[in-house]
């Protein structure tokens, strides 16, 4: 019998370096049941959790991981400053100080 191990599975490998989702003021929210999911604001504040369908088109609802498990980094750091940056929402998350 051959066991497969999916590469971004909680068995595969973990992004060496980058910022965790508590880095930028976030938690991890799972999607569906096979535990992957994305960073979301920590902040429990309703406009920092608004619906899609009423999101503005400056709303950062949330930071995908690699991998997508709760031990996943945002390894592009300036990305994040970026996309901050004019979010209607900035004030939910925390920037990454500057490398």
């Amino acid at each position: 019998m051959t066991t497969i191990v999916d590469p971004l599975g909680p068995n595969g490998p973990v992004a060496a370096s980058g910022l965790s989702c508590a880095d930028i003021g976030g938690v991890f929210e799972a999607h569906g049941t096979d535990g992957r999911g994305t960073c979301v604001p920590a902040d429990p504040r309703a406009h920092c959790h608004v619906r899609p369908a009423e999101q503005d088109d400056h709303y950062v609802p949330e930071f995908e991981l690699a991998p997508p498990f709760p031990s996943g980094k945002i390894a592009d750091r300036a990305m994040v400053g970026v996309m901050l940056e004019g979010a209607s929402n900035a004030d939910c998350w925390k920037a990454p100080p500057p490398q």
